[in-house]
Order: structure tokens, then sequence, then C-alpha cells
């Protein structure tokens, strides 16, 4: 199964799946903390650091 299959599948899988009521939700948001759930979010690669330049000769 490839990556963009997968995405596919689990996608199906989540739009099919009845909407949580506010309890649900407030018990997902107890146990995961928002901190946690934005650290779990990709994240752009550092960028890389430039040579240092050097002064003309």
């Amino acid at each position: 199964m490839t990556r963009e299959e997968r995405r596919a599948y689990i996608r199906r899988i989540v739009d099919a799946a009845p909407p949580l009521d506010a309890e649900d939700a407030d018990l997902i948001r107890a146990l995961i903390p928002m901190g946690g759930r934005l650290a779990a979010r990709p994240t752009t690669p550092p960028s890389v650091p430039r040579p240092a330049r050097t002064a003309a000769a």
C-alpha cells in the first residue's frame, strides 16, 4: 500500500465515523492537551545555515 493509498484509506474511515458529542470531545481534549496536539503536527525542516563569508583578499 502506497502512502497516498494509506492516507485515502484513513480519510475514508475518518469521514465515515460519526461526529463526537460534546462530552466525548471534552474527554479527548482533557486526555490530549493542546500542547501535545501542537507538538505532534509536522513542522518544516530547519533551514541550512549558510557558510561564513570571508573578507576579499
